[in-house]
């Protein structure tokens, strides 16, 4: 079965409250969307979106990291975030990526993240599938990171 496929399985098991289904094909659509990460990750390739099945690698794949973020598996999901931030192309899709990135790394429990930095009142014409609007807030948690980059880096000049 193609990720699409399994994808949209897995989201009808959902409804219908099926949960060992849903797990069921969203496992097959990980599986199959984790490989295809690999593959891209090892030949420095970019994600083709206009391609079905890789769209909807991707819609996996990002469901995954948000499984991550949920499951306070912090270190797990800023590192995938950051991967995908090298491997789609669209600028919307990388800053939602670099995005949640900084919610991890910050701190910020999902559910906060999700009520005061994501736009959830706005579904992107190009890219339904993914939650990549922000609010205007989420300019301060950039800030932030930059300042506690900046400070790092100014810290670790002085002590090396």
């Amino acid at each position: 079965m193609s990720i699409k496929n399994s994808y949209y399985e897995f989201k009808n098991a959902l409804t219908k409250g099926d949960l060992q289904k849903a797990e069921e094909y969203f496992k097959n659509a990980f599986n199959e969307a984790f490989e295809m990460y690999q593959i891209k990750l090892s030949k420095n390739e970019k994600f083709n979106l206009e391609n079905d099945e890789e769209l909807f690698a991707v819609v996996t794949l990002f469901d995954n990291m948000i499984g991550f973020y949920k499951e306070n598996m912090l270190e797990e999901g800023i590192a995938f975030a950051e991967s995908m931030v090298e491997l789609v192309e669209p600028l919307k899709l990388k800053e939602m990526f670099k995005g949640f990135s900084l919610g991890m790394q910050s701190g910020i429990p999902l559910d906060e993240f999700m009520r005061e930095y994501v736009d959830l009142s706005k579904i992107d014409k190009d890219y339904p599938q993914f939650l990549c609007n922000f609010k205007e807030k989420i300019k301060e948690l950039i800030k932030w990171c930059f300042n506690i980059c900046c400070n790092f880096k100014t810290i670790s000049k002085r002590r090396f």
